[in-house]
């Protein structure tokens, strides 16, 4: 293990980025789950409908992408080894999360509305952080 003077650049940056990105997540996820009924009425029909008839798997994948997400950032900036794991879990409840896309009536019509800019940057930013995070305890950064 390289103490904390030799640790790369890259490393630290990769973790400011991780815990800002995973941290919008758990806002994005305690918005939804807290949304008033004025903020409910608020929504396109197609968004209303989707979340009301939204099954529970759904709305726990995507707890636990953001939590376990939110946590392997942390662990990464302590240099923790947990922090691959919780990326991995990471990203397999977003995989679980975006499947429903392709599961529950409904959701692929508002995926191709609303686009998919935002679903491929999740998964992309969970693949890359699990890679990153991998090189990380190859490297013996993560202790």
């Amino acid at each position: 293990m390289t103490d904390q003077a030799k640790l790369p650049i890259w490393f630290w940056i990769v973790g400011v980025v991780a815990l800002l990105w995973n941290g919008i997540g758990v806002l994005a996820y305690f918005q939804q789950v807290m949304m008033s009924a004025e903020e409910f009425a608020a929504l396109p029909v197609i968004q209303q409908n989707l979340m009301s008839t939204q099954p529970v798997w759904v709305t726990a994948a995507f707890a636990v992408a953001v939590f376990a997400g939110f946590v392997a950032s942390i662990s990464w900036l302590l240099k923790k080894r947990i922090a691959v794991r919780l990326f991995l879990v990471s990203l397999l409840a977003v995989i679980v999360q975006f499947s429903s896309y392709f599961i529950v009536d409904g959701y692929m019509e508002f995926a191709s509305s609303q686009g998919w800019l935002m679903p491929g940057l999740i998964l992309l930013f969970a693949v890359g952080l699990l890679l990153l995070s991998r090189q990380a305890e190859q490297k013996g950064l993560l202790r």
